[in-house]
């Protein structure tokens, strides 16, 4: 098989794939490790729940679910606690009816404010960490991450 072919099963698309393995996991651990000692700092949970609310304002909770292929008690669980924190609302009513399948949520103020914080201290990050890449190079990052999010899942 070709290394071009993606059902190729050689040890070398093995080690690449345990490469990319490895990669994203630095790239995790140093998010994760960042945000722990700021106060006022998002959970790496509790920001990709924000994201993905900012990005569907009005979804329920079983949207959530669905949209992270969990169960529904733990999105549950997850958003009650971003409600507590009051970095999420409930849609009034006015806005959008309740329906069965529960009630729209949205970015609080605070959250909003919170999400963009962190956004931009992770944007300061990542422009460093860049510092030496021409644009060409990070062009074709961007590329193969879109690819890589845009994937099946599997």
């Amino acid at each position: 098989m070709s290394p071009d072919d993606p059902t190729d099963p050689s040890a070398e698309r093995d080690a690449a794939l345990a490469r990319v393995h490895g990669g994203l996991s630095v790239v995790a651990r140093r998010g994760s490790a960042r945000n722990r000692p700021a106060a006022g700092t998002l959970s790496h949970v509790d920001q990709t729940l924000l994201r993905m609310l900012a990005d569907h304002p009005g979804a329920r909770v079983v949207d959530i679910a669905e949209y992270f292929g969990f169960n529904r008690s733990t999105a549950s669980r997850q958003t009650a606690a971003l409600l507590d924190a009051g970095l999420i609302e409930e849609v009034p009513a006015g806005d959008d009816a309740v329906s069965r399948r529960g009630q729209p949520l949205r970015l609080s103020t605070r959250g909003r404010e919170l999400l963009a914080a962190q956004a931009g201290a992770m944007r300061a990050v990542t422009d460093r960490r860049m510092r030496e890449w021409t644009t060409a190079d990070i062009e074709r990052f961007a590329d193969v991450l879109d690819r890589y999010n845009s994937g099946p899942e599997a």
